[in-house]
């Protein structure tokens, strides 16, 4: 496309409104693009896209949402676990694939959100391709396949596309935040190291030393996995942070603010 490079991706429809969901590859313009059905195109109206993912969201025109079939089922990624059983059709079960884990680290490197990969019976599915549970709801988005491993597929949890329309809808755009915690990545525990003064994280009374437990409905229990959790905050939502404080389980209910130049 002009302005970016040529590429293609599978959608997802995601209401009876014509919103869908993709991954777009990188240099691609994500303000460009059109959607293929039975061979007719129809230009799509960008909505918002998550950069740390390469989710965008788009809005298929009124004149065309007869083009599109029956919107999915949101399900959840997070009780899926190795060697358990996913379908790249909501109903087809003849060629399952298999989850082989949570990834949340590449070449020694925290990833800014944890993904699924996969084994699938045959090539990886193209990028935006729905991955589905037993229930025929959606676990997840194909993001890519892996590289020299062409049966398996790195998946983005289907929390993503909750989070990206979450914060859409609340402040207008996607973008990170923060609580103003300090952890250090080379502590296997998630111990809070410092927290700053006047942050979110003050304010709801977390301190040094405490160790964090979950955030929200994940469980954490070392740095990558805190990371992927804050992936998942909103800025003005307030999330409930469990923290070990000695011998005691605390609770706290914690704002996340916008990052400075984000």
């Amino acid at each position: 496309t002009k302005g970016g490079k040529a590429s293609s991706s599978s959608c997802i429809l995601l209401d009876d409104k014509g919103t869908v969901a993709t991954v777009v590859e990188l240099g691609s313009d994500v303000k460009k693009a059109t959607l293929i059905v039975d061979g007719k195109k129809v230009p799509l109206n960008y909505v918002v896209e998550d950069a740390d993912s390469r989710v965008v969201i788009y809005q298929i025109p009124a004149a065309s949402l007869s083009v599109m079939k029956t919107p999915v089922a949101l399900g959840s990624s997070l009780s899926l676990i190795a060697s358990q059983d996913v379908y790249t059709s909501t109903t087809d079960r003849s060629e399952p694939s298999r989850v082989v884990s949570r990834v949340n680290r590449f070449q020694g490197k925290v990833l800014p959100l944890a993904v699924l990969r996969l084994n699938h019976g045959k090539a990886a599915p193209q990028p935006g391709s729905g991955i589905y549970d037993a229930d025929g709801k959606l676990v997840g988005l194909v993001r890519q396949a892996v590289y020299n491993a062409p049966n398996s597929s790195y998946c983005l949890p289907v929390e993503v596309i909750s989070r990206i329309l979450n914060d859409h809808s609340r402040n207008g755009r996607v973008g990170r935040c923060w609580i103003g915690i300090i952890m250090d990545e080379q502590v296997a525990a998630p111990i809070v190291e410092s927290v700053r003064p006047e942050s979110p994280a003050k304010k709801a009374g977390l301190e040094n030393g405490d160790v964090v437990i979950s955030i929200g409905a994940q469980s954490v229990s070392e740095y990558a996995e805190v990371v992927d959790a804050f992936y998942y905050l909103v800025a003005g939502e307030s999330k409930k942070f469990r923290v070990l404080r000695g011998t005691q389980v605390k609770e706290f209910d914690v704002t996340p603010e916008l990052s400075p130049g984000r």
